[in-house]
């Protein structure tokens, strides 16, 4: 009986849809009541902040007929008292999730911070595109009548259930190679797709070549057209040099062909150099080829080679040396990521408490915790706060950071973002 309020709730918040055809929001609400199969609070929670979403939809509704009736002057006192009860109930329908019956079911140890975060932060991100582009910027509201609103919704569920199994930071490093692969095979899907004839998925404007260098690359060559430097760039100061092992879309490929080895070993010390080096090469010579004028075919071509050099040094280095080559050593924005996360305040630190065990040097594939890191206590440039490394420490030594902030808040935090931000730019990872 408990869940029969949220139910019914939903079942009418589907039928006053229905009527608008609005398949999305009917969609939505008629898989909503699912997610309470999660079986964690943070899920309940959610839930009651979704359907305290629909009470205000039925206030809004109550106010336009209102408002209608007394223009043509009907009597709209009933309707009034009719649709304010069914708001009520419906902002009260989630309170039952929260009786003792309910509660027995859910795992005894259930912190649910992190993941009512996640769900919050996620849709935070993804309700102002739903609700300010044009074109839709949700995907789904491109093929769906309401459609955007269902996919922040579930999105919003998946940032949820990810930064709540993350609170583990054993967990850390078993999912997130699989939810950065499954973001990169979405965006490659959506392209191949986009250019094989489903337009839908594409963004309006220009298309440029998917070599994360383009990021700053192309609007130098251009002379404009920031959204993805932009984008990046506010990403980077969210959550430092973590673009690179959570939100890149090409970087799981060089993690994917750097597993291939159990044990890395230690990259070249002339790396930094070149990878310097590199960035100055390809940033000045899209700025030179911008202004002298060279079509955007050649650019193109240009722009191609350089890509699959570097998923070349990924099938043929990276495999070799257990490492990730390509990001730490080819991709200049890697660089960039490296050096503007210093503006943000996360940090992986190295407790004194270390016994220099060496169980953190095999599991970290951006070459950031050689042995001579470790002496030193801090770890290399290259690293990406990707986290890795934090659950095979047996003394906990190895932790996030955040000024003022317990290491363990901090981690949680910093989980939530990139859960969060994950889950959104899922939503619109496109070109």
């Amino acid at each position: 009986m408990r869940y029969v309020p949220t139910v019914l709730a939903c079942l009418l918040l589907a039928a006053h849809h229905s009527r608008a055809g609005e398949t999305g929001l009917i969609g939505l609400w008629l898989t909503l009541p699912f997610a309470l199969l999660i079986r964690r609070r943070w899920a309940d929670l959610a839930v009651q902040a979704v359907l305290l979403a629909g009470a205000l939809e039925w206030v809004l509704t109550l106010t336009r007929l209102v408002e209608i009736r007394r223009m043509i002057g009907l009597p709209w006192a009933r309707l009034a008292g009719i649709l304010g009860g069914v708001a009520l109930f419906t902002a009260v329908a989630g309170l039952p999730l929260h009786l003792r019956g309910r509660r027995a079911r859910l795992p005894q140890r259930d912190p649910w911070g992190a993941g009512l975060g996640a769900f919050l932060l996620a849709a935070g991100l993804m309700v102002p595109v739903q609700l300010a582009m044009d074109p839709a910027g949700l995907l789904l509201e491109r093929f769906v009548p309401a459609g955007g609103w269902w996919e922040a919704a579930a999105l919003a569920f998946y940032a949820g259930w990810l930064a709540d199994r993350l609170q583990d930071p054993r967990w850390i490093r078993k999912l997130r190679p699989k939810v950065w692969l499954a973001f990169s095979i979405v965006f490659f899907t959506q392209l191949l797709l986009g250019l094989a004839g489903l337009e839908k998925l594409l963004m309006t404007g220009k298309l440029h070549l998917p070599v994360p260098a383009l990021i700053a690359a192309g609007p130098l060559y251009r002379g404009g057209g920031l959204f993805m430097a932009i984008l990046f760039t506010s990403s980077v100061l969210l959550v430092g040099p973590g673009w690179c092992s959570w939100l890149c879309y090409i970087g799981a490929w060089d993690d994917r062909f750097a597993r291939a080895r159990k044990r890395p070993v230690g990259l070249p010390f002339w790396r930094s150099r070149a990878r310097l080096g590199i960035l100055v090469l390809v940033f000045g010579t899209a700025f030179l080829l911008g202004r002298l004028g060279v079509g955007g075919v050649t650019a193109a071509w240009l722009a191609a080679g350089f890509g699959l050099i570097g998923v070349g040094l990924m099938v043929l280095w990276s495999r070799r040396t257990g490492q990730m080559t390509h990001c730490t050593t080819f991709c200049p924005m890697g660089w960039v990521a490296t050096r503007l996360g210093k503006l943000s305040p996360w940090r992986i630190r190295i407790a004194p408490s270390c016994t220099d065990c060496g169980a953190c040097t095999p599991v970290c594939r951006y070459d950031a915790l050689s042995h001579e890191d470790v002496a030193r206590r801090v770890p290399a440039e290259s690293c990406t706060l990707c986290g890795d490394c934090v659950g095979v420490c047996p003394t906990t030594s190895l932790h996030y950071s955040l000024p003022r902030t317990s290491p363990e808040r901090a981690r949680t935090v910093y989980m939530v973002m990139v859960a969060a931000m994950h889950a959104a730019w899922l939503g619109v990872a496109r070109l």
